[in-house]
């Protein structure tokens, strides 16, 4: 009952504590290039495979480092950090149940497993109040008067909304016209990763149990040899009949024992699982055990991380403002520090390129190197250097006829005093 108990509160706390009874009548939403209009999560055994968890972890806990800010780009161009609810969410807690980190970090997953994450955010009284990822057992695509819904199917509930309502962020899309694709490509070497896990532990209890190896001279029958295997085994191996632990043989028995227990792996196919794991997830070795070189970080991040941001960024934006708020700049972007693995050389290039065409201000320096923020007046203060000239007056410069006031007066050396000044 304690289980039943928590699956209805997460599902009250998510869609409200009582649902109106739904009358409307859905038909099945009609998709162009299938008739396949419902979506089930991977439901094979890929999770439990270490090489799957390992890659799909290393996405998911460096893309959980996100960045969200609720941001405002004004028609000149100049992009202000809107103080609203929509920063204390998304940075801090988007749910009861979840930090942001946390919250991040199983979107991430889902998006990686399944080819699909869902986020559904919570509006009371016409404001969000909190942003939960999705997991539904089953997912279908629904139509009522021309408009499309989505079904979200779980163990004992159905929650039925506009695709409006609905964050959607998907993978591998291609074959479906709403759904990412699914991953039928990479279930021939799961299926080998799991024989080979089962085989090896099989192979390993064997190794285990394996204590000697018993060589008896003039036994020709097989019957003969396993009267005499276990007749050795009571005498000698059990320690009721053999407390000393000592055994002795004659010229009938060569008993030798098998001390080292090591099971032998067959390292071509580890590496063939290993391979195509880390293939089909876009990572490798280096990203997994965290020693990526700053190229590889750079290389990685463009490739998996920051798509998967682009579109958080475009949902968020899309399903949280009206297309009037959109127009007026408003956006919830995600980032995170793409120098926050690059060497100390590149840091200090980069934040001195930056900061010798103004740029940058101290807290954007200090954020580079992953120090606090000074805040306030100061650390909002931009840095340039001397040595760089305004292009609209280059040429002046250049000729030494930079005006010095708004009298269009030049920039001319004081002339001589005269004897009488002197």
């Amino acid at each position: 009952m304690t289980g039943l108990a928590e699956k209805r509160g997460m599902f009250q706390s998510i869609f409200g504590q009582k649902q109106p009874e739904d009358t409307r009548d859905y038909t099945a939403f009609r998709l162009l290039s299938t008739w396949q209009s419902q979506f089930s999560p991977f439901s094979g055994n890929a999770w439990d495979i270490n090489a799957v968890r390992a890659a799909v972890d290393a996405f998911a806990r460096n893309a959980a480092k996100v960045t969200p800010r609720h941001i405002r780009k004004g028609g000149d161009g100049a992009v202000e950090e809107v103080r609203s609810d929509f920063n204390r969410l998304l940075q801090y807690q988007p749910n009861p149940y979840m930090t942001a980190y946390a919250f991040y970090y199983r979107v991430a997953t889902q998006y990686m497993m399944n080819n699909n994450a869902f986020i559904y955010p919570v509006v009371e009284m016409g404001k969000i109040v909190a942003f939960y990822p999705i997991n539904a057992t089953t997912i279908e695509l629904l139509e009522y008067e021309g408009e499309m819904y989505y079904g979200f199917r779980f163990i004992e509930k159905r929650y039925i909304c506009h695709r409006s309502e609905v964050i959607h962020i998907r993978r591998h899309f291609f074959d479906n016209d709403i759904f990412g694709s699914n991953n039928k490509p990479i279930l021939p070497v799961l299926n080998t990763a799991n024989t080979f896990n089962q085989s090896m532990s099989k192979f390993a209890e064997l190794v285990a149990l394996i204590r000697g190896i018993l060589k008896i001279n003039g036994a020709p029958k097989t019957t003969d040899l396993n009267k005499r295997r276990d007749d050795f085994i009571k005498d000698n191996l059990k320690i009721e009949n053999n407390g000393s632990g000592i055994i002795v043989t004659d010229s009938m028995y060569d008993y030798t024992p098998i001390d080292s227990k090591q099971t032998p792996i067959p390292a071509g196919q580890l590496d063939y699982i290993r391979r195509e794991t880390f293939d089909y997830w876009g990572t490798n070795e280096a990203i997994v055990q965290n020693k990526a070189t700053p190229e590889q970080w750079t290389s990685y991040y463009e490739g998996e991380i920051e798509p998967f941001f682009i579109q958080l960024t475009q949902g968020f934006t899309n399903c949280c403002f009206s297309a009037k708020e959109r127009g007026f700049g408003n956006e919830i972007i995600h980032k995170s520090n793409r120098l926050q693995f690059a060497s100390l050389k590149d840091k200090i290039s980069a934040s001195k390129f930056i900061a010798e065409i103004g740029a940058a201000d101290v807290d954007m320096i200090l954020e580079i190197f992953n120090m606090l923020p000074i805040g306030g007046k100061e650390g909002k203060r931009r840095i340039q250097t001397l040595n760089v000239v305004n292009a609209d007056i280059a040429d002046e410069y250049q000729l030494g006829k930079v005006n010095v006031d708004s009298d269009d007066k030049t920039d001319e050396p004081p002339p001589d005093k005269t004897e009488e000044e002197i």
